[in-house]
């Protein structure tokens, strides 16, 4: 039986009771925990939602926030798997959360997942099929997905706007999801959960929002712990009030209007406005495009170094996280398989520049052999262990980041503990898709696969682009059980599962091919990675 109407400080809802193998859960799709951010709320912090009187329904999904085309959504493989069917309207009017929960009475005190989806800080939304909850709701947690608002509507800076509101400015979407938090401690207890067990989680852009929060003085002792899916966003640096303000000055020009438009001015003007740029800025960040970055502003974010932050608000907090074997290369990097090598010795003489001296010192070619034949696989899975593209310069990247965190976490006497994983299963690809694009052997674990696992969401069918097979059936049910455990106790291991050693000063971490193999200790490849990480600096030492 189903938890049915639910009542919260602002009033009653009713949602959906699913059928089936999923009879009991109960979903909430749209539950409004702010005002619509619209018209003069436009460029403000999010307010309190307005009580409303009867039963609301919440069956329906809410609108996904305003978002410029020609994003993820519309990008292979992202577009094939995850957007088949379809997408909600766009509309300011965001602010919405959807909710799991398999409880059948308020009170229960159930663990609660507090989950961001990705698309970096620009696009996507909260009910995305890959998220489907009934798993992990099947599984005792209760899950809640965030809508806030992105690009320019969350993240726009601008004087005028700092001068109306107190010398701060951007960091709406940031705000948006303490609004989320707070709301989720106020009320979750009414639908099973517990306000004193909240996980946050997120994916790609969405570790930048569970990371920010979970690390901000403003969120202090209210959160447990943090699943951080294909980026750890420890090395992050947030920019300073004035580059933000800077680039909202530029951005509003290559749209063609008046950079020192009054907030008035500003909240008249069509959302879709917003969008129409002169010229696309190639790269991100750069000049003159969408607003899409958090701010160290001192009061929600209180330090532009990530490291900094998660060292003094988050060391008594539990980390779960790792990446993906194909959404990172040594030369490109982009999150798809990006200029490769022509064969072994191209790869060799690439590794020779990059490693100077150190490579014949440490062996590198018995250390990591390589043919003509499985180069490009064996290239792209050192960029996910140890030397991704995009982090050479530091000569670091890969699941290492995330095993000298936990090291580094442990050494310095931090009470959280920390686990690291690479998913390295590859999703079957249709046999007409051979030598294409989508080929498994050509996306390997691509940029946000691990999601059809992790929530166990993959199903016959679902996406028409997927033909599961019962080892893709075994791995997400494996790795759903460990999110699950984590989520509940910061211990991802449970009866029937290999177990995951932690990541600490053993380096410990997890394997996810086609069964999960759990790892300890350091390997040469490791060891290589962990020299020129103290030589090149920019991480604190063990």
């Amino acid at each position: 039986m189903g938890i049915g109407v639910v009542t919260t400080k602002y009033g009653r809802l009713r949602g959906e009771e699913l059928g089936g193998k999923y009879e009991g859960i109960t979903v909430f799709r749209s539950v409004p925990y702010a005002l619509p951010p619209v018209g003069e709320l436009r460029f403000r912090d999010p307010e309190e939602p307005a009580p409303w009187n009867g039963v609301l329904d919440a069956t329906h999904p809410a609108a996904r926030a305003m978002q410029d085309a020609g994003t993820g959504l519309e990008m292979e493989p992202w577009r094939s798997d995850f957007y088949f069917a379809g997408n909600p309207p766009m509309s300011e009017d965001c602010l919405y959360l959807s909710i799991a929960t398999g409880a059948e009475k308020p009170g229960e005190a159930r663990p609660v997942y507090l989950w961001f989806h990705g698309g970096g800080l620009q696009s996507g939304y909260a009910t995305e099929i890959e998220f489907d909850p009934a798993e992990l709701a099947g599984r005792g947690i209760v899950v809640v997905s965030v809508g806030q608002r992105l690009n320019v509507f969350g993240y726009l800076a601008l004087p005028s706007l700092s001068a109306e509101q107190g010398g701060i400015s951007g960091n709406y979407g940031l705000k948006d999801e303490f609004m989320a938090l707070k709301w989720v401690r106020e009320n979750i207890a009414a639908f099973g959960g517990d306000p004193d067990n909240i996980t946050l989680g997120g994916q790609s852009g969405g570790t930048a929002k569970s990371t920010a929060l979970a690390t901000s003085p403003r969120a202090a002792g209210m959160v447990k712990r943090c699943v951080n899916q294909s980026n750890l966003a420890w090395a992050r640096n947030y920019q300073t009030p004035e580059k933000a303000e800077e680039s909202g000055r530029e951005y509003l020009k290559n749209l063609g209007l008046d950079p020192d438009l009054t907030p008035e001015e500003l909240r008249r003007i069509p959302a879709f406005r917003f969008y129409q740029m002169r010229k696309k800025p190639e790269g991100f960040g750069a000049p003159g495009g969408l607003p899409g970055s958090m701010i160290a502003d001192g009061v929600w974010i209180e330090s532009a170094s990530a490291m900094e932050n998660m060292a003094k608000y988050g060391s008594g907090i539990d980390y779960l996280s790792g990446g993906n074997l194909g959404e990172s290369s040594l030369r490109d990097p982009g999150l798809m398989p990006g200029a490769g090598f022509r064969d072994a010795a191209d790869f060799y003489g690439y590794m020779k520049s990059l490693l100077g001296a150190k490579y014949d010192a440490a062996g590198f070619e018995k250390l990591w052999p390589v043919s003509d034949g499985d180069v490009n696989f064996r290239s792209r899975e050192l960029a996910a262990r140890a030397f991704s593209g995009g982090h050479a310069t530091k000569m670091m990247g890969g699941v290492i980041t995330n095993r000298y965190f936990g090291a580094y976490r442990e050494g310095a006497g931090a009470k959280g503990r920390t686990y690291s994983y690479l998913f390295a299963h590859f999703p079957p690809s249709l046999p007409e898709e051979k030598g294409t694009f989508r080929d498994r052997e050509n996306l390997l674990a691509w940029h946000s696969s691990e999601l059809w696992y992790t929530f166990a969401s993959l199903r016959k069918g679902t996406p028409p682009c997927r033909p599961w097979t019962e080892t893709d059936f075994r791995l997400a049910g494996a790795m759903c059980d460990y999110w699950a455990n984590f989520i509940r106790s910061g211990d991802p291991n449970g009866e029937g599962l290999p177990f995951w050693p932690a990541s600490g000063k053993n380096f410990g971490w997890m394997y996810f091919g086609d069964v999960p193999e759990g790892h300890d200790g350091l390997d040469g490849i490791d060891r290589l990675a962990l020299e020129l990480i103290r030589e090149k600096g920019g991480y604190p030492a063990l």
